[in-house]
């Protein structure tokens, strides 16, 4: 397996439990990203941004209550 594959499965495991509130990986969590190392920051930055492109070239729907919030956050991301 390789060492993408694993980190993409820890990645997966943490995102997949459910004692972690929405309001924990909005806020709480970037914000303790943002204070480490920078390499650190500019990997979890790369991360969203691939994740970004994912959901938009294979058009994945999401839900129409979390699309105005990602709609949002992606044009303030953006404008900065």
């Amino acid at each position: 397996m390789s060492d993408s594959t694993q980190a993409a499965r820890k990645i997966i495991t943490a995102l997949a439990d459910n004692r972690i509130l929405p309001a924990d990986w909005r806020f709480f969590i970037p914000i303790f990203i943002v204070q480490q190392p920078l390499p650190i920051v500019l990997n979890a930055r790369d991360l969203a941004e691939g994740i970004d492109i994912a959901i938009e070239k294979y058009d994945i729907q999401l839900p129409e209550w979390q699309r105005a919030t990602y709609e949002g956050s992606k044009a303030t991301r953006y404008s900065l």
